[in-house]
């Protein structure tokens, strides 16, 4: 643990905001290992490469953001990862509590899987508020 005291309040104009958190072990041919984090109950491999669809623990009102990662101990050939979804349909898995899907991408726009001994790790944001003030996502 940390040498210091943190403070949980987090200021924002989005009522009752959620932030999960999970890292996922890849491994041969971007199988997925050991998946840990409070908040994600499942990741499944997809057939195309580099694909994956997250499912969340529980259902929230609405998602306000999704990010992830690769950490490898060289540079990875997956450098972006982006969210393979209409906008519509992430929010409708977070408020259904169904998966939605992330893809791996080389420079060249390609479907990758990461490399072997790899980690993935994901941010998910979302409100458990149904107040809508006007301005959210």
């Amino acid at each position: 643990m940390a040498n210091r005291s943190y403070n949980q309040a987090q200021y924002t104009a989005e009522r009752a905001p959620v932030s999960l958190y999970g890292t996922i072990a890849i491994g041969a041919a971007g199988a997925v290992g050991t998946v840990k984090g409070y908040g994600i109950s499942s990741v499944v491999k997809e057939t195309t490469a580099g694909q994956y669809t997250i499912v969340l623990e529980d259902k929230f009102q609405r998602c306000l953001s999704v990010s992830a990662q690769v950490i490898h101990d060289s540079i990875s050939g997956a450098v972006a990862i982006q969210v393979l979804e209409i906008p519509a349909n992430v929010h409708a898995a977070v408020v259904a509590g169904t998966g939605f899907k992330i893809q791996c991408i080389d420079k060249e726009g390609a479907a990758v899987n990461p490399e072997e001994n790899a980690q993935l790790s994901i941010q998910v944001v979302v409100t458990n508020s149904s107040v809508d003030l006007g301005k959210g996502v």
